[in-house]
């Protein structure tokens, strides 16, 4: 199997003075631990030196551990012209992940706006890293995106969705298309590291988006379930949560854990990302309808099944892993979509693992 290597050490940014420059970095929701991920990610890059990162919510004591100890600084992006000041001049980090929404809050927005334009007037520069951007349709929110992604250079994006997403919102603009900065290998302890020993869950991960209309439940998961319980003897079944706030994914786990009651499945709600990776480590089959989730399973080396519910964030992932998507309405040919994710070829997969860890380096460029 071809070794995909560490592509993590890249030269830290200087200011004009030779003088290495501060870094602030914007990452999303920190309650998603895929978003948490990324977030580390952008930490262990700096090399020790840590930085600023914006807080707009109250967050667990679990996500800001976890912050501090990979050397980050939670800083209240709710004190809009406080956190200006701290961007003035300063290299400010966007991404990864799908951060340019139409649901951004408006002062959220305006507050990022701001300190972009800070960090640009001090000297400063702001950067993307393997952006993901849909599609915007509120007026305002149109205008302030392109205030905050004119301040860049380039616009690194993860896909080619994002980049024509980004030419329908700021035409001409110049943008890299990249990788999503979760296929950079760090050394940390947010990576999912394969290894040995036995796969024991089937795991199911939802993602639950009222504002996207994003759903996993539908004829199609009882249908898998079924199927990997037949295939996988032995294997439990595992809800895991991403975002585990009640509103979020816990209350699509306790529904789903309700329903298969008698299959006595355990709900991972952790906020520790250690105990979320962990999982994928265990994990004879992932089924979910979440973009990292199944990104999760590919560093993983996890066989995994993809259900599609009408958008199209899992799809990139499956097509470049050749991951097979079944329709949240369709129940049929469950068991052959099952088998088929559990003979995957290995060697094809860490092929495309080492492409794209190398797209997703170039965000650092």
């Amino acid at each position: 199997m071809t070794a995909i290597p560490d592509l993590s050490a890249r030269p830290v940014a200087k200011a004009a003075t030779g003088a290495v420059r501060r870094q602030v970095f914007v990452a999303g929701d920190l309650h998603n631990l895929g978003d948490l991920k990324l977030l580390l990610q952008n930490l262990a890059l700096t090399h020790g030196r840590g930085g600023a990162v914006r807080r707009w919510a109250d967050l667990p004591d679990a996500i800001v551990r976890q912050v501090g100890e990979a050397g980050g600084e939670l800083v209240p992006g709710r004190r809009v012209l406080s956190f200006a000041r701290r961007a003035f001049g300063a290299e400010l980090v966007i991404g990864g992940g799908q951060l340019v929404r139409d649901n951004v809050s408006i002062p959220s927005l305006l507050g990022l706006a701001i300190a972009a334009l800070s960090a640009q007037i001090g000297g400063g520069r702001v950067i993307t890293r393997g952006l993901g951007v849909s599609a915007i349709r509120s007026r305002l929110r149109r205008l302030l995106w392109r205030v905050v992604l004119g301040t860049c250079s380039v616009v690194n994006v993860r896909d080619k969705v994002s980049a024509r997403n980004l030419a329908d919102l700021l035409p001409g603009k110049q943008v890299a298309v990249n990788a999503d900065m979760v296929f950079l290998p760090t050394p940390a302890i947010h990576a999912a590291i394969p290894r040995g020993g036995e796969r024991r869950w089937i795991v199911v991960a939802p993602c639950e988006d009222g504002g996207e209309r994003r759903s996993l439940d539908g004829p199609a998961l009882d249908a898998v379930l079924e199927a990997a319980l037949v295939a996988l003897p032995g294997a439990r079944i595992a809800i895991a949560c991403h975002d585990p706030r009640e509103s979020m994914d816990k209350a699509s786990a306790s529904r789903l854990a309700a329903r298969w009651s008698s299959r006595d499945p355990q709900v991972f709600d952790s906020f520790e990302l250690g105990v979320l990776t962990d999982l994928y480590r265990d994990a004879g089959l992932v089924v979910t309808n979440r973009l990292h989730s199944l990104i999760f399973a590919v560093l993983a080396e996890a066989p995994a099944l993809a259900i599609e519910d009408g958008t199209s964030k899992v799809r990139v992932v499956a097509d470049d892993f050749a991951i097979n998507v079944i329709r949240r309405e369709d129940a049929g040919g469950a068991a052959g979509l099952v088998a088929a994710a559990l003979s995957f070829d290995r060697d094809q997969r860490a092929r495309v693992r080492l492409d794209l860890a190398r797209r997703a380096a170039l965000n650092l460029t």
